[in-house]
C-alpha cells in the first residue's frame, strides 16, 4: 500500500492567510517577509481583487518565482498579467507569467536547488528530499503536482 502525505485542509490555509496577510502589510513584515510575499492581483474571470500570501524565490535581481500545489490563482497568469507584490516590506509592480509545461517546471526546480542546496524548496507539497539533491525523475514527478508563476519586476519601484 503506497503511503501519502499529508496535507493540510484548506481552511488551514485561509485562517493563517488571515493572520499573515496583514503582518505582511505591517511593520512586522520582518518576521516573514524573508519567505513569503502579497500577491495582489485581478481575477481574470471574476475582475475580483485578490491579495494572497504567497512563499517565494528570488533567482535573480529583477525576477521572483513562486512554487505552489495548491494554485488556483495561478491560472490567472496563462496569459501574462500585471500584479502587485509587497516584497519585504515594499510595493512593486510585476509582470506575472504561469509557467505550466511539465519539463519547464521540472527544470526551473532543479535550477533552483542547483543554485540554493537541497533545502531551497521547503514546500511540503512538492515532495523533495531535503538531504540532497533530487533525481531529474523527482523534478518531473514533483512537476506534476506543481507549477510555477514567474513575476518580472517593473524598473520603477
Amino acid at each position: 500500500m503506497a503511503r501519502t502525505r499529508w496535507h493540510p485542509p484548506e481552511r488551514f490555509f485561509n485562517a493563517a492567510n488571515r493572520l499573515v496577510r496583514p503582518l505582511l502589510r505591517s511593520r512586522l513584515h520582518p518576521l516573514v517577509s524573508g519567505r513569503l510575499m502579497l500577491l495582489t492581483y485581478e481575477g481574470a474571470k471574476s475582475g475580483r481583487t485578490f491579495a494572497i500570501p504567497v512563499a517565494y524565490y528570488r533567482p535573480a535581481p529583477g525576477e521572483v518565482w513562486a512554487f505552489g500545489a495548491r494554485t488556483g490563482w495561478m491560472s490567472n497568469f496563462r496569459n501574462r498579467r500585471t500584479v502587485r507584490l509587497r516584497l519585504r516590506g515594499r510595493e512593486v509592480r510585476a509582470e506575472a507569467t504561469a509557467v505550466e509545461d511539465r519539463e519547464e517546471v521540472a527544470r526551473l526546480l532543479e535550477e533552483l536547488v542547483q543554485r540554493k542546496g537541497p533545502g531551497a524548496i521547503r514546500d511540503p507539497f512538492v515532495g523533495f528530499p531535503r538531504d540532497r539533491h533530487p533525481t531529474h525523475e523527482e523534478a518531473v514527478a514533483a512537476a506534476d503536482r506543481v507549477r510555477i508563476a514567474r513575476f518580472h519586476l517593473s524598473a520603477k519601484r
